[in-house]
Formats: C-alpha cells, sequence, structure tokens
C-alpha cells in the first residue's frame, strides 16, 4: 500500500474520476468499479494515527469530498494543513459539544470513526450516532478492540475494551450499516501514548519503554494495515455491511524486541525495562499532569499490561487472517511500520528526530 500511495500521487493530478479508476485499479477493485462509493466522508480523529492515515488514503486516492473534523479548525497542527492541502474539507467538531455534530455531518454518506480517547468517551458516542442516523448517514466504520464483543472474553476485563463494547453493540443495533474493525494492540502505541522516559533531546540519550508484560510475546499490529483495511472498506462497502473484521500482526514479539526495532530504525539508543504492577502503577500516575486522567488512564494501561503478560496473544489462535483476505497481503512487520516514516504523524516522528 506504501507504493501505492506513492504511485497515486500522479493519479491524483488526474481528473477525479481518472484518478479513482487509477486507484481502483491499483487495490484490485477495478471489477467492483460500479459499487465503489465517492460520496463525501467524514473522518473523525484525522489528527490521530489511524484518522490522518485514512483521510491520507482518501486524498491521495483523489477522493472528492473527504471531511475531517477539529475542535479548533482555524488553528491547525502541520499535519492538519498537510491534509488541508491536499483538498480536505475542515469543519468544527468537537465530541463534547453535540451542537457541532449537525453542521459536521451535513450531507455526509459515509463516516469513519475513532472515538476520543477522553474521560467518559464513550458517553458521547450514542449522541453522535443518533446524529448521524438524523443526518441520513448510509454507512458508519467504526474502530474497536480485539475482541471486544467476544462474549466472556478475558479482555473484556479491562474498562477500555468493555466500553468500546457497548458502543459497538450500540452500532450494530443502529439503522445505519456499519464495519467494525477490532485491531489488536498499535504499533505506534509506545511513540503516541508516551510510557516512555526520553532522558533528554539528544539522540544520545537513551529513551527507556515502560511495561508489565513480564517477557511476554505481544501481538502489534500497523496502524497502515488498519488504515488501508478501512480504506478498502470505504470505498467498496458493499461486501463489508454489517461485518466485523479482526485485526492483528502477523505474530508476536517481546516488548524487548519492539525496543530494538525502535533502536535500530531511529538510530537512538532504546530500552525496555519491566516493571512490578505496583512500581509501574507509581511511575504511570507521577507522568501525568492533570490529576482528572490519572485514574481512568492508569488503570486502562495497567489492565492492558496484565493481560499481556498472560502469554494469550502467543497463541497461534490469537491472530486473524483477515487483513490478508482485504489487502490481499500479510500484514506489516515492525520494520515495515518503522521504515514507512512518511506515513506517520509527528506524534509518532519525534523519536526520528
Amino acid at each position: 500500500m506504501n507504493q501505492i500511495l506513492k504511485e497515486v500521487q500522479v493519479g491524483a493530478a488526474l481528473k477525479v474520476g481518472d484518478a479513482c479508476d487509477y486507484v481502483c485499479d491499483k487495490l484490485g477493485l477495478k471489477e467492483h468499479q460500479d459499487d465503489v462509493v465517492f460520496g463525501r466522508i467524514f473522518v473523525t480523529g484525522a489528527q490521530g494515527v489511524l484518522g490522518y492515515r485514512v483521510a491520507q488514503r482518501l486524498l491521495n486516492a483523489g477522493h472528492p469530498a473527504t471531511r475531517i473534523g477539529y475542535r479548533h479548525p482555524d488553528d491547525l497542527s502541520n499535519f492538519a494543513e498537510q491534509l488541508s492541502s491536499k483538498g480536505a474539507e475542515v469543519v468544527h467538531f468537537d465530541w463534547k459539544d453535540k451542537t457541532t455534530y449537525a453542521s459536521a455531518l451535513d450531507g455526509v454518506k459515509i463516516v469513519f470513526c475513532v472515538t476520543p480517547y477522553t474521560e467518559n468517551w464513550a458517553q458521547t458516542f450514542p449522541k453522535f450516532l443518533r446524529a448521524c442516523e438524523k443526518a441520513g448517514v448510509e454507512y458508519f466504520v467504526k474502530v474497536s478492540f480485539y475482541h471486544a464483543r467476544k462474549e466472556n472474553d478475558i479482555y473484556q476485563k479491562v474498562n477500555f475494551v468493555r466500553l468500546h463494547a457497548a458502543c459497538d453493540d450500540i452500532l450494530s443495533q443502529s439503522s445505519i450499516p456499519y464495519t467494525i474493525l477490532s485491531a489488536s494492540h498499535l504499533m505506534s502505541n509506545p511513540l503516541v501514548m508516551h510510557h516512555a522516559e526520553d532522558a533528554g533531546k539528544g539522540k544520545e540519550k537513551p529513551i527507556v519503554l515502560y511495561g508489565a508484560s513480564d517477557g511476554a510475546n505481544i501481538n502489534y499490529v500497523s496502524p497502515n494495515d488498519i488504515a488501508e483495511v478501512a480504506t478498502r472498506v470505504i470505498m467498496y462497502s458493499k461486501p463489508h455491511m454489517r461485518k466485523e473484521y479482526t485485526l492483528t500482526g502477523l505474530q508476536p514479539i517481546s516488548d524487548d524486541d519492539l525496543a530494538y526495532a525502535l533502536a535500530k530504525h531511529s538510530k537512538r539508543p532504546v530500552f525496555y525495562e519491566d516493571l512490578p504492577i505496583n512500581m509501574l502503577v507509581k511511575k504511570e500516575e507521577d507522568g501525568f499532569t492533570s490529576v482528572d486522567d490519572v485514574d481512568w488512564k492508569v488503570r486502562d494501561f495497567i489492565g492492558l499490561e496484565k493481560l499481556k503478560a498472560t502469554g494469550l496473544e502467543e497463541d497461534a489462535t490469537f491472530i486473524s487472517h483477515d487483513i490478508e483476505k482485504i489487502c490481499k497481503r500479510k500484514p506489516e512487520t515492525i520494520d515495515d511500520y518503522l521504515q514507512a516514516t512518511d506515513l506517520m504523524t509527528p506524534l509518532e516522528k519525534w523519536i526520528f528526530e
């Protein structure tokens, strides 16, 4: 897909119809071209690793109507400006302010939804979904977490996963055709979630990643793969409606291996340190500048670390082949992800600077 994105830069300069023909051909959708949707698409979370990548792919494909929502559209980040310069329509949208929903959804056919990671985020989702129904949205693609809706699954011990399950249930019962993309841990998480300690800005200073996976191998999936799956189901929704896909990496790796890969590609010393849960809780709490964020964010992080330590993700049955089925190729490795710096957001690129 990375090569396709580079090639469609040429296609994007063509007329919209020709560019879309070009991309359909490259993505293996030529035979389904009459069913490919080119209506207005609203992308939430375009300032994050997944929303940004999906918007980037749609724009590079020459999609005629890609809309992204921002709380402060007049004060855009660098990567929002990049999307805007490629033709994205930037509108005012705030998850916490339902009065912004109607205008953001005006004329929208498809929604790609990455829910916000803020306290009580799951309480806003039903309100947004109702606004989508009222606006006449015809298709809704939501990112969720691995096995969120699998009954009695151990992952539902984590509040973050249970909340996704609740939102997924609401979506599945709505009047809008949907697709749910349930992903394992993102390869970008150690960079974006800041569970790391950078001893200095110089490249010679070590970066230490902290966790409690206890030597177990973890299944990390590339955000590039999730974005490609999302783009494919958005552009050709017909066979994917009312389906749920599980998106995992090719094989599990240890957090030590993850740190080694980060060091290799960033040319910086990166190490992983496994801590007892009580010490990890203390370090996480000390890292928050807002007391309000401590309880729920630490609870989610620690819950996921405990699950990593069980070793469940080392089992071959953990791996799904949905990425390979939809994208017609194997999932990216950690090396593939780290080499594709041109697809990263500033949230990820800091380690290479």
